[in-house]
């Protein structure tokens, strides 16, 4: 399994990489989109692990390429922001999971084992 972190927040994407590191998933991080959108089309993943806010814009805005490039694959967002607007997003862009900062690292593996199941 291969996934792509991208949270503008370097120590977060570090740590969210090292969790799954350890659950043997390979890993590649970004802090930006134009930067994960360059990693889009050089790799293929089945994970994503998205921020809402970045400062290029949205982890949403990578969605659409994501649906293009590849399949099957599993989206989760996550941020501090879950209010109704922010759900309607999760529903619209049928992303698998969010899960809320600060987060624990029991829930990202919880998350993603369900993924590798």
């Amino acid at each position: 399994m291969k996934a792509l972190i991208v949270d503008d927040e370097d120590d977060i994407g570090f740590m969210v990489s090292r969790f799954l590191q350890k659950e043997g998933i390979a890993t590649d991080v970004s802090n930006r989109i134009n930067d994960a959108r360059k990693q889009l089309n050089q790799k293929d993943y089945d994970l994503y692990i998205l921020d809402i806010n970045l400062p290029d814009g949205t982890g949403f805005d990578l969605i659409p390429t994501i649906h293009e490039q590849n399949d099957p694959y599993n989206i989760v967002m996550i941020s501090a922001h879950d209010g109704p607007e922010e759900a309607r997003k999760l529903d619209e862009f049928q992303v698998d999971a969010f899960i809320k900062k600060p987060f624990t690292k029991n829930e990202v593996i919880q998350v993603v084992q369900g993924f590798k199941s």
